[in-house]
């Protein structure tokens, strides 16, 4: 029998984290992706997902691009782990734009879709990253949050190196949740 660490939930009151999952889920949201289709909480239901909040005209973009794309090769091949980029500049971050720079990715992607960028109007994004997100200002750097299949956020980032390696270990342990959820059910139902 195995044990491992499992990861903490967040939410508003608890942003150190609390091992009680019923603190708090997601809000709904909709938005367009970078091929202008309806996006919503619903299209990563059932993936663990990292919430990515950046903008195309961050000074730090290389950077943080550079970051995103080495968490992203580690898991290339698991249709349900992703990165979902919201906008922090929706109104500068066009459609074009968000294709030309996605176009740059591909290759780097084994899934397709595995990389999607959002772009939600202003009010909605403000009420997204504070109440789902717990996240009050979005001027000085990208911010990461991991969330779970079913809604819940599981892990708070900034973007350091350091973040990042803890990205890829926190994927790695809510994926062996995950699994050891199906497996347990599955058995459960024989």
């Amino acid at each position: 029998e195995h044990h491992f660490n499992t990861l903490l939930y967040f939410d508003e009151t608890h942003l150190e984290g609390s091992t009680d999952s019923l603190h708090h889920q997601m809000q709904p949201f909709e938005g367009i992706d970078e091929n202008g289709e309806k996006f919503t909480l619903e299209n990563m239901h059932g993936k663990v997902w990292l919430a990515c909040f950046y903008s195309l005209s961050d000074e730090h973009l290389a950077k943080i691009t550079e970051r995103l794309l080495n968490v992203n090769f580690k898991y290339r091949d698991e249709p349900d782990i992703g990165l979902v980029v919201f906008s922090t500049k929706p109104d500068q971050d066009s459609i074009p734009k968000v294709q030309h720079y996605l176009s740059g990715l591909t290759k780097y992607n084994l899934n397709q879709n595995k990389w999607k960028y959002v772009l939600l109007d202003s009010a909605n994004m403000e009420s997204i990253q504070k109440q789902s997100f717990f996240i009050q200002d979005l001027s000085n750097e990208a911010l990461y949050r991991l969330v779970d299949p079913i809604g819940h956020v599981r892990g708070l980032y900034g973007n350091t190196e350091y973040h990042m390696q803890s990205i890829i270990e926190d994927i790695a342990l809510l994926k062996k949740e995950m699994d050891l959820k199906k497996f347990n059910q599955s058995h459960e139902a024989r």
